[in-house]
């Protein structure tokens, strides 16, 4: 495995234990601040959309993969902004739960891309 894909995925690894420590006080900072909040989270999902529109290659072997992984991360988003929109006492563990289960996605497919695919 070459060095900047064990640096990527130690990186991820960093974030996904952020985000499960301190997401739920990040959500909370921008539901307190409702403009800045909202234009956050709003352009949070703008970006996942095109992220989506982005990685969609039909011809591509591994679309699959790549729509699932920013689906994932979409949904995140979108919890995020209903989060700071309409707060209720779910959103906030399910908004931590997907962030979290898009960053595991995004950690296995970095770590098994290669291993699948025969290579180092």
């Amino acid at each position: 495995m070459k060095r900047a894909r064990i640096v990527e995925i130690a990186a991820l690894a960093v974030i996904a234990v952020l985000v499960a420590f301190g997401g739920h006080n990040v959500l909370v900072m921008l539901g307190q601040h409702k403009p800045w909040g909202w234009l956050i989270a709003a352009g949070l999902v703008y970006l996942a959309v095109n992220g989506i529109r982005a990685v969609y290659d039909p011809v591509s072997p591994e679309a699959r993969v790549n729509v699932t992984k920013a689906g994932a991360y979409l949904v995140a988003a979108v919890l995020a902004l209903w989060a700071v929109l309409l707060p209720a006492r779910w959103v906030y563990g399910s908004c931590i739960a997907a962030a979290e289960i898009a960053l595991v996605f995004d950690l296995i497919t970095l770590a098994a891309s290669r291993a699948a695919a025969g290579g180092n």
